[in-house]
């Protein structure tokens, strides 16, 4: 009866072995597509901070532009702009 339960014990150290070893396997697998997904998001958020940067230099041209064109316009438009930033500040 002894021999029994020593291979039953003997079968149940391989399959912890053998639950331990997959268990590792799995944690390199979330390891590694963790340091994927990091490197795909930091690339995305490169890829978004340049667009913005982009459109931000886009905006700030037409707005020189602008003022080139019509500077009187926008020194007008600065003063009421002022105005009423002061006006709803000043409550």
């Amino acid at each position: 009866m002894s021999t029994a339960t020593e291979k039953e014990l003997e079968q149940l150290k391989a399959e912890f072995a053998a639950v331990r070893d997959e268990l590792a396997n799995i944690g390199k697998t979330v390891g590694r597509l963790s340091s994927s997904a990091s490197e795909d998001g930091q690339q995305r958020l490169r890829s978004a901070a340049g667009k913005t940067r982009q459109h931000a230099q886009d905006g700030w041209s037409a707005l020189e532009n602008e003022v080139e064109e019509r500077p009187m316009t926008s020194i007008a438009a600065a003063l009421g702009i002022g105005f009423i930033l002061g006006r709803l500040l000043d409550r």
